[in-house]
């Protein structure tokens, strides 16, 4: 083999090598992030001193928030974004199919969009700062 074949070999492996690390590192920086996002959402709810409706029945913001947790313990290995935090923890009913709802200025809307809503704040707020 060529010497200069042998040190390119080697740079570019070093290369790709470096580059997984930092990819790594980068991807757990994401799942850090999405883990705060996630709090904010739940702190939102509970701060939020809204009533919310769940198949049919009133709750405060502070039940909303601890059923929305306890959602998320159960789904939190099959949650990769903030995004899926809300629609597997804080969209719908598992049991009925029934959206929940959030009574706001604007009427009952659909949580799911209230807290989408929120989110989309947030990360705007986040990228100003």
């Amino acid at each position: 083999m060529p010497k200069n074949f042998k040190i390119i070999l080697c740079v570019s492996l070093a290369f790709l090598l470096f580059s997984t690390i930092a990819y790594k590192k980068e991807a757990k920086g994401e799942s850090e992030n999405t883990q705060e996002v996630i709090e904010f959402l739940i702190g939102t709810v509970a701060q939020s001193n809204l009533t919310f409706i769940r198949n049919g029945e009133n709750h405060t913001c502070n039940e909303a928030a601890m059923h929305i947790r306890q959602k998320y313990d159960y789904f939190q290995s099959k949650i990769k974004s903030p995004e899926d935090f809300i629609s597997l923890c804080a969209s719908k009913s598992m049991l009925s199919g029934n959206p929940y709802l959030v009574e706001t200025e604007q009427g009952k809307i659909p949580v799911e969009k209230w807290l989408s809503k929120k989110l989309a704040e947030h990360v705007k707020s986040q990228k100003h700062s």
